[in-house]
């Protein structure tokens, strides 16, 4: 099993030393170099953020969860995405429909409320833990939606150039 990812880090590697490109990234994500190196830190952050960066440093983040993912479910199904804005929480619904679970079985399978479960389904985006939790008992990479959403997002910028 891999290590536990650590997206701060990651995202430090890949801005690395250059000299201007931290300048550079805090305006293109509309923060400070402050901000930028305190997300160094974090072993997890917003998915609004990473999308983020994501899109002005030209690499995929998502697609370390996606193999992070991989490693626990071997046969992990990938959810259709289709196009626009990601809403995790629905997707996560539908799988639920799809198979025929109940709330209370997810709920108990990532350790938290029933109540708290519900409000997953209302989510945009959800914690990079929970969401591995359930990408694990779900066997669906959900991850690979945002991979997909940030590869169009960086085509689009490289068609801008």
């Amino acid at each position: 099993m891999s290590e536990e990812i650590h997206i701060g880090r990651l995202i430090k590697k890949k801005v690395g030393k250059e000299k201007g490109k931290l300048p550079w990234l805090a305006d293109q994500i509309a923060c400070t170099e402050n901000d930028i190196r305190w997300i160094y830190t974090r072993q997890h952050i917003n998915f609004e953020q990473l999308i983020k960066f994501c899109i002005h440093l030209k690499v995929d983040f998502f697609a370390y969860y996606s193999e992070h993912v991989r490693e626990w479910v071997l046969f992990s199904e990938k959810p259709q995405y289709t196009g626009g804005k990601i809403d995790i929480g629905a997707l996560i619904q539908a799988k639920m429909d799809e198979g025929g679970r109940k709330t209370g079985w997810l709920a108990e399978k990532i350790r938290c409320s029933i109540s708290t479960c519900s409000r997953i389904y209302q989510r945009k985006h959800i914690g990079a833990k929970r969401l591995i939790a359930i990408c694990i008992h779900l066997k669906t990479d959900f991850f690979a939606c945002y991979s997909e959403y940030v590869r169009q997002q960086i085509q689009k910028e490289n068609n801008k150039i």
